[in-house]
């Protein structure tokens, strides 16, 4: 993909402020265009430098939607959720099975990465993850292989500004920027753009994967993945009551939409007859979800709802899932496998 590049020069704004903060910190890049051009926003010990932007990203002129939300054949994968700014987690996982090498560049060939959401708040390197993530994204691209990146609920709580579960150094960063937060992810961003080009749920194998899980209501919306995923754009950014003017926006975000269910674990009057009829309306054979936490990789419904938010956002450990030589696979932080279940 091409790069942008400036031919005209621009002088280095600085500025320094004296936050009077018990702790300094870094942050960035943020990369957000201003007229014709692309500035570069960094934080250095409290300093913010804005720059034209040089690299070392490569920077589309437009991100381009998925043109299918469903994939078949797929030799190899790994699925992980749940990150919430724990990025040295996220890179051990990644590195130790072989995800990514040393250099944490993609080393996974063909195979596909599935992250189900929620890679903002809570921890305090969610921009360096969010890096990593584009990075590998483009790389697995050149390998024959696939990132998908898909949108949780925090996602889209961080694109409409909600800033409730921030880590205080993303506060002192909108302090630093005197910028809200819907604007430093806004369609006037790099990341911004990039985040708003994702889809929030994929089949992969006969496997459902999103953030929370398919409750019969979403069944009832009689809506394709793609139709979904489009809706689920439209609605970013929104206010809950800018969403009151759509049902199906209400329908998508509402506590048995598909990132905030949490049913499969809290419902007690769920029965294998009701996961039976969502997957033969979705006509896959499992889903796998994040966003209900649990100590490590669980399944549910005789092994037809997959749970894989590890708890990662604790800051400890975590887990990934993979499929590998026709196996479900338990993948640790040391890069030991054994068998996720047997059937």
């Amino acid at each position: 993909m091409p790069k942008i590049y400036f031919s005209c020069l621009f002088l280095i704004a600085v500025f320094a402020l004296d936050l009077h903060a018990k702790e300094r910190f870094n942050d960035g890049p943020y990369l957000i265009y201003q007229q014709n051009d692309l500035l570069q926003f960094d934080i250095k010990q409290n300093h913010l430098t804005i720059t034209p932007y040089q690299g070392p990203y490569s920077i589309p002129e437009h991100f381009s939607i998925a043109k299918k939300d469903t994939y078949n054949n797929v030799e190899k994968w790994a699925a992980i959720s749940d990150i919430h700014g724990q990025v040295s987690i996220f890179i051990t996982l990644l590195k130790n099975n072989k995800v990514i090498d040393a250099h944490h560049n993609w080393q996974f060939g063909q195979g596909h990465l599935i992250i189900t959401g929620d890679i903002f708040d809570r921890g305090d390197t969610v921009t360096e993850a969010l890096w990593l993530i584009y990075k590998l994204e483009q790389q697995a691209e050149k390998a024959g292989g696939k990132v998908h990146y898909l949108l949780g609920n925090h996602e889209y709580m961080v694109l409409r500004g909600d800033e409730r579960y921030l880590h205080p150094k993303y506060v002192s960063t909108l302090n630093v920027m005197q910028k809200d937060l819907k604007s430093l992810f806004s369609a006037n961003t790099v990341l911004g753009q990039w985040l708003r080009s994702k889809a929030t749920i994929i089949k992969l194998n006969q496997l459902v994967f999103l953030h929370g899980g398919i409750h019969q209501d979403f069944i009832d919306l009689n809506l394709s993945l793609e139709q979904a995923n489009q809706h689920f754009r439209n609605s970013i950014g929104l206010t809950k009551k800018e969403m009151l003017n759509n049902p199906t926006h209400i329908a998508l975000h509402a506590t048995t939409g598909p990132i905030w269910y949490r049913g499969y674990f809290r419902d007690a009057q769920l029965q294998q007859t009701d996961i039976q009829s969502i997957l033969k309306a979705l006509d896959a054979q499992r889903i796998v979800v994040g966003h209900t936490s649990f100590e490590q990789l669980e399944t549910r419904y005789n092994n037809k709802v997959l749970a894989i938010d590890s708890s990662i956002k604790n800051g400890i450990k975590g887990e990934l899932l993979m499929w590998q030589n026709q196996q479900f696979i338990r993948a640790d932080m040391q890069g030991q496998h054994s068998s996720f279940f047997v059937e």
